[in-house]
């Protein structure tokens, strides 16, 4: 038996959900870069990471401001205390795979732990990375987050973080180190969940008939165990199908445990998905 939903039935309910990963270097890639270099790999990289991260447009930018103004993956162009000053000739951009990280990374729970140097690399809520441990500051007179002490960015959206500071931040470790050998990255990913859910009633003179066949007798063509042909023997609901428009079945709602369905009240299910 079917029964058409209206829209009075549908309900559409959005949350966010923010769940904690850890990763090490082999779960992400790394892609070292430097300008000009005999490498092409790494000049590409290089190219790559200034256009598509640092600029806006296309390298053309670099003789024609006009072409600075068309927002890209990296730079937005929306005023946000992004800082894009300290790209240099050389650095490193890693990637995070999105099954890891979900709709973007939460902004304030970036950490990263390099093991090779010791450097602790965390970011400013504003997509600005700095060394949160360092012992040489770029401005003895700010703090390790200010602007005059970030060494990279992080882009929430795409899940992207990116070294470009080439300076000592501790007298013998340079944070062009960093990410070259091993480390950890801990940070919250963003997840926006739908919820669709759908009311479905049923009126004490529906869904009366069980369609479980082992109400049969094995071989008795059709004729029903002796202990269910009484009158008052009740149906039990077990689980709720939803179905196109085509009658396709598209998803099944489990009860927990069978129920009786009244022959004298409504009932009414709860069906709920997550998307």
């Amino acid at each position: 038996m079917f029964k058409n939903l209206t829209d009075e039935n549908r309900n559409i309910y959005d949350f966010v959900s923010n769940k904690t990963y850890n990763l090490n270097q082999s779960s992400v890639t790394r892609y070292a870069f430097i300008s000009g270099s005999s490498n092409d790999t790494l000049s590409t990289n290089y190219n790559f990471a200034r256009i598509n991260l640092y600029l806006s447009g296309s390298d053309y930018t670099t003789h024609t401001k006009k072409y600075n103004t068309f927002p890209t993956v990296g730079n937005q162009l929306n005023s946000d205390d992004m800082f894009f000053d300290k790209f240099y000739i050389s650095g490193s951009v890693v990637s995070i795979p999105q099954n890891e990280f979900g709709d973007r990374i939460k902004p304030g729970s970036f950490t990263l732990t390099d093991d090779t140097t010791g450097a602790i690399i965390k970011d400013d809520l504003k997509g600005n990375l700095f060394g949160s441990n360092a012992s040489f500051s770029q401005s003895a007179a700010t703090s390790l987050s200010s602007s005059d002490n970030y060494i990279g960015n992080i882009f929430y959206d795409v899940g992207v973080f990116a070294i470009t500071e080439t300076a000592s931040f501790d007298g013998t470790n340079n944070y062009s180190d960093v990410t070259s050998g091993n480390y950890t990255v801990r940070y919250k990913g963003v997840h926006e969940i739908s919820t669709y859910e759908y009311v479905c009633n049923a009126a004490s003179n529906e869904f009366n008939q069980t369609q479980n066949e082992t109400i049969f007798k094995p071989g008795g063509a059709g004729k029903l165990k002796d202990h269910l042909t009484g009158s008052l023997f009740p149906t039990y609901i077990t689980e709720v199908g939803l179905y196109d428009d085509a009658e396709d079945l598209i998803g099944i709602a489990r009860l927990s445990q069978a129920i009786p369905k009244s022959r004298k009240i409504p009932m009414r299910f709860f069906v709920r998905m997550d998307y």
